[in-house]
């Protein structure tokens, strides 16, 4: 009975302990169904900071007061510490979304190690300091190009073993239009394509519905995101939504 005893609670032991490096690892595959059924809202925003938009939608967030998490690119960090200080001056969160934003895909099969490490661990370097997460670190992939070698490769780093990610998103991923009513929408795929403010942040509420709120993707890049965020926000609350950020998800 001791030994039966003694096994259960090596085996208890060992599955925490493994449950707990699967936790902090890079996944295989891109993380998705992140934060929906729980009527709680987790704004991000990739690509900056960028000047001129970055400081617009740090606006909208402290009159909202609202936390978000920028997934910013390291060349960017470099070139306006300024925003960035002021994102964690306000409490937001930071996350990572590479070096370059060079999709990681289509890589050199003997150069692909060097390239997934300056886009993902070097641009750890650059910015971590700006990084105040509780648990681990956050990795959004550019475009969500993502394979099982770099989460193999980079899981044999102790820095990248304190990573969760690929973070995709639930809400914000693409345009779709269905009998004429936007079912999904994407701004950066808004602009491009010449939709409307107010048909774009209708493909945003329409999922959010659907999924009971979710990890919503946008970009601090162009003023029409801006003006979006301005309305999109009262109308998330109005419909009974409330604002969470990415230490409120329950990591599996």
């Amino acid at each position: 009975m001791k030994k039966l005893i003694s096994l259960f609670f090596l085996f208890t032991i060992n599955s925490v302990f493994a449950q707990e490096v699967i936790d902090k690892d890079f996944s295989k595959t891109n993380v998705e169904n992140i934060h929906t059924g729980h009527n709680e809202i987790i704004l991000t925003f990739d690509d900056g900071p960028n000047p001129g938009v970055t400081n617009k939608v740090l606006d909208i967030l402290l009159e909202h007061n609202i936390k978000a998490t920028f997934f910013v690119i390291g060349k960017n960090v470099l070139a306006h510490p300024d925003l960035m200080k002021r994102i964690v001056a306000e409490g937001h969160m930071v996350g990572n979304h590479s070096m370059t934003h060079t999709p990681l895909k289509n890589l050199d099969p003997l150069l692909w190690k060097a390239k997934v490490k300056s886009e993902v661990l070097d641009a750890h370097e650059v910015i971590s300091p700006y990084m105040t997460n509780d648990r681990f670190f956050f990795f959004r992939a550019p475009e969500g190009a993502w394979a099982q070698k770099y989460a193999d490769f980079l899981n044999g780093n102790e820095i990248g073993k304190s990573y969760k990610g690929p973070i995709l998103w639930d809400i914000g991923g693409e345009l779709e239009v269905r009998n004429g009513k936007y079912v999904q929408a994407a701004d950066w795929e808004c602009w491009s394509k010449k939709v409307s403010i107010d048909d774009c942040m209708s493909g945003y509420l329409y999922e959010a519905k659907q999924h009971k709120g979710g990890v919503v993707l946008m970009h601090d890049l162009r003023h029409q995101s801006v003006e979006m965020l301005t309305k999109l926000i009262p109308e998330l609350e109005d419909r009974g939504f409330t604002f969470a950020t990415m230490n409120d998800v329950n990591w599996k």
